[in-house]
């Protein structure tokens, strides 16, 4: 937002920032404020403003590790955006040390578009499934906030430089937390809706080897930090490594009904679609018993040549 200046506000060091946290105001001279931390509920308004330490870092992933290490228990993740669900699910991943139990408190927004972005979902369902995170939708405050019981962090993101105020006043954390713990209460619990990564490799490998399991999490690694989208989502990843691996059309999308990336009849329809455009084809296999099943393999010269770290730049231009 941008208007005049109030008395009293701090200067940034260098003007042109063009990204400012929604915690901050904005003013054309270059001046800029923190905005009172406001939550409330049935019982409580709280509005703080007062001293508060920092803590910087180079990256949001620095902020939220340094956040991470210093809570214990059952921590609110308040009102995160879309890249800090992202850097949330790589931080639990790898996270040296006794991780906080999250409780990611979101708008429906950015949960629905974790839940469309397999790479992203199946991460965040990782940390669910370890009993390290769970998530919830409804109203939640305009500020985006870490809190546990005894600190709490306002992360803050100005042009180029991260950080976040942390707030240690025992009186109005333990008022946010337990202003929190009432709106999470009333709030409905989110289902992700999309298998755990290490389900999905694990029940691959048990299903088809190790191979398969390989090439698709290869396929996956190289679309990592893009949006999945229709063309190349999870199972037309599926289907193509199926094709790779010459699997049949009945297996691969029983294993992925089964696990739960989709349907047996949304297999069917993309396969459909991979066929029309020429990208694989499907051959009969005899069975033993019962009518012929259909083989999966790679149609197109260049999906046949490229390794499993190109399958999916040679696949999307192919698909476009």
């Amino acid at each position: 937002m941008v208007g005049s200046a109030p008395d009293g506000c701090g200067r940034l060091p260098s003007l042109g920032y063009e990204r400012l946290s929604h915690n901050y105001r904005y003013y054309s001279d270059g001046i800029f404020f923190l905005q009172p931390t406001v939550l409330t509920c049935s019982r409580h308004v709280h509005c703080r403003m007062g001293q508060k330490t920092n803590l910087r870092a180079t990256t949001t992933k620095d902020v939220l590790e340094a956040a991470f290490e210093r809570c214990d228990g059952a921590t609110y993740v308040v009102n995160p955006w879309t890249d800090m669900l992202q850097t949330i699910a790589e931080i639990g991943r790898s996270f040296d040390g006794e991780f906080p139990t999250l409780r990611v408190f979101a708008a429906e927004e950015p949960l629905r578009a974790a839940r469309k972005d397999f790479t992203l979902g199946s991460k965040l369902a990782d940390l669910s499934d370890a009993g390290d995170a769970t998530f919830r939708a409804g109203d939640v405050p305009e500020t985006t906030l870490i809190v546990d019981e005894e600190q709490l962090f306002n992360p803050v993101i100005v042009g180029d430089t991260v950080g976040a105020t942390v707030d240690t006043d025992e009186t109005f954390v333990t008022d946010t937390y337990e202003t929190l713990t009432d709106q999470w209460e009333a709030a409905d619990a989110f289902d992700l809706r999309t298998p755990g990564r290490d389900s999905v490799r694990e029940t691959m490998t048990a299903e088809f080897g190790k191979t398969p399991q390989e090439d698709f999490d290869t396929v996956v690694s190289s679309i990592e930090g893009g949006r999945s989208s229709r063309e190349l989502d999870e199972v037309v990843v599926s289907l193509l490594v199926a094709a790779k691996n010459e699997l049949l059309l009945y297996d691969i999308s029983k294993w992925g009904e089964n696990v739960g990336l989709a349907s047996k009849a949304t297999f069917s329809r993309r396969k459909n679609d991979l066929e029309e455009m020429g990208v694989v084809e499907t051959e009969k296999a005899p069975t033993d018993v019962g009518r012929p099943r259909q083989r999966l393999k790679l149609t197109d010269e260049r999906l046949q040549r490229a390794d499993s770290d190109q399958l999916a730049v040679v696949a999307q231009n192919i698909l476009h």
